[in-house]
């Protein structure tokens, strides 16, 4: 069975319309984690309630993500620092909602680069 892909963004327009304005570009991130129940204990099934960690772990940088690119629109390196302190801000909340821990799902979440992000 192949892995579902969750993809979950914060203003993602509004994102890229500061990315522009700063003349410049960004390179998005992504956190994801590496095992394939990874989704199951996000989303639940049929047979066992949803357990998240992910959205939680967004939902709690959210607030300072944007104040922050509200006040670095202007440089894009000041925008890129703020986006790669929320992944990893995101990455480290993942890890401590993670709601098992069999040795690898606390250990398969990370932040990687986003290809194409910002254009």
């Amino acid at each position: 069975m192949a892995k579902p892909k969750i993809e979950v963004t914060i203003e993602d327009a509004k994102l890229r319309r500061l990315i522009r304005a700063t003349g410049g570009t960004v390179q998005g991130k992504v956190v994801a984690d590496g095992v394939e129940y990874g989704a199951y204990q996000e989303f639940g099934t049929s047979k066992m309630a949803a357990q998240p960690f992910m959205r939680p772990a967004i939902e709690a940088v959210r607030g300072p993500f944007q104040k922050a690119m509200s006040q670095a629109w202007r440089s894009t390196r000041e925008a890129q620092d703020v986006v790669d302190k929320t992944a990893f801000s995101v990455e480290q909340g993942a890890k401590q909602r993670a709601p098992v821990d069999t040795g690898a799902l606390r250990s398969s979440i990370h932040v990687e680069d986003a290809e194409g992000f910002g254009g």
